[in-house]
């Protein structure tokens, strides 16, 4: 089934109403004037009549018959098509005694004072008459060609010349008005596309115009003025006070270390050395939101160097393959030559996380693939539903499955500013079963993306 965009139904639509419209108007009035201009003749024909009847009753027969002649050679011209008026005069039984019309018309019944229409054979002219009955049942017939017929013709030929030059400039005129306005929704849809990609400093192009769509996209920028300035503060708040916190959490660590070492192999030792991995994990989630306050503000320097991206997935996978045989699990790596210029520690720590999540969340055997500048990796658990795809990339989103699991919900947020500060792409798809995570990364060696 075809569909039709909303410009190009505004571009059809308008002219086939405006035409519409106007062939309605346009039949209506020319009926109306038909009639009236039918009436006019039949009333002057009525006076014509009267007039020759006149002559007939006071000067008799044989006048009535010169009057008639005469009338008639004066409105005969050359061709019959440059004939007028119309007269003929016959005895009871139609044969012509005067006039200049050939015979009596077949479909014209010869009643008194009785109005009629008919074609004329010889030009196919409709003619407009009157019949007035004289003595011994002789017949006169007066009439005039409709000359508005052929006005008619002529004005129906100007307005299909003007419908066709007004449906052509309303289509060209249409078009080119709903072209401009598909331009300029096309710069919004973008600029809200890159935003949506976490280029929050994106604006929508303004012109020096001041219609609605560009009052709008003031009110649009002001509002994403007013977004990323939020978003700025509470990027610097989490990252200030991460920061600020580090420190004295680092120092209750080393307290609890030495606490736990003056313990001795003691209840008490196990209680401590607890408290210790719940101050690690609470060191690595301030750590891991300084490095994506960092990333997403600019303000780390990426260090960009030729990587083999095979031999750094492969050490990644080395790392955790452990891991994986403890679990009675095995991560599966293909891999194709592809070079890049990355940043190695980035975009290790992006793998060694996907890794990590496929271990910590998914099932089966973890399939890591490199393949030229693509980097992607699949487990074979329940996956995640696409409704919730886009929102697991927010910082410490966690879905209901996973909250029992250790784990902040940075994981993936991470690794999308990772990716994204390269100038890379990161997409989550549906294994059938599982989640496939692809990265991609610029291809070209010796590229640099500014953060």
């Amino acid at each position: 089934m075809i569909r039709i965009n909303p410009f190009t139904r505004f571009v059809i639509l308008l002219p086939t109403t405006l035409l519409l419209g106007v062939t309605l108007f346009a039949s209506v009035s020319y009926r109306e004037t038909r009639n009236a201009m039918i009436a006019e003749f039949q009333a002057a024909l009525r006076e014509e009549i009267t007039a020759l009847e006149t002559i007939y009753q006071q000067q008799g027969h044989k006048a009535l018959i010169e009057v008639v002649t005469a009338r008639a050679k004066a409105n005969t011209g050359e061709s019959p098509n440059e004939t007028v008026a119309v007269y003929l005069l016959t005895d009871a039984k139609g044969r012509k005694l005067a006039g200049n019309l050939a015979a009596w018309p077949a479909t014209a019944q010869a009643q008194d004072e009785s109005s009629l229409q008919f074609v004329d054979p010889l030009t196919g002219d409709t003619v407009v008459a009157v019949v007035f009955l004289l003595y011994a049942d002789q017949r006169l017939l007066v009439g005039r060609r409709a000359l508005f017929e052929h006005v008619g013709r002529h004005l129906w030929e100007n307005y299909a010349l003007l419908v066709a030059s007004a449906l052509v400039v309303s289509l060209l005129s249409g078009w080119a008005f709903t072209s401009g306005l598909r331009q300029r929704l096309g710069r919004i849809s973008a600029t809200a596309e890159r935003i949506r990609h976490g280029h929050m400093n994106e604006r929508i192009p303004e012109t020096r115009s001041d219609d609605e769509i560009e009052r709008l996209v003031r009110q649009l920028n002001r509002m994403l003025d007013q977004v990323e300035s939020l978003m700025q503060h509470a990027r610097t708040t989490s990252s200030a006070i991460a920061h600020d916190l580090r420190h004295p959490i680092s120092r209750l660590r080393n307290e609890l270390e030495l606490l736990a070492d003056e313990a001795g192999e003691t209840p008490m030792r196990d209680r401590l050395e607890s408290l210790q991995g719940d101050i690690d994990h609470i060191l690595k989630v301030f750590q891991a939101v300084l490095r994506l306050g960092r990333l997403e503000a600019g303000a780390y320097a990426l260090q960009f160097e030729d990587t083999d991206l095979a031999e750094l997935v492969s050490d990644a996978v080395s790392l955790y393959e452990p891991i994986a045989e403890a679990q009675g699990r095995a991560i599966l790596l293909q891999t194709l030559a592809g070079r890049t210029a990355v940043d190695r520690d980035l975009i290790f720590q992006a793998v060694a996380n996907l890794i990590d999540n496929a271990l910590r969340y998914g099932a089966g055997d973890v399939e890591v693939s490199v393949a030229h500048h693509n980097i992607s990796v699949r487990d074979h658990g329940e996956g995640i539903p696409e409704a919730d795809r886009e929102r697991v990339l927010q910082p410490f989103v966690r879905l209901d499955d996973s909250r029992s699991m250790p784990g902040s919900g940075l994981g993936l947020t991470l690794v999308r500013a990772i990716v994204e500060s390269h100038g890379g792409q990161l997409s989550l798809d549906d294994a059938q079963p599982g989640l496939r995570i692809n990265l991609t990364l610029p291809g070209a060696v010796g590229a640099r993306v500014a953060p």
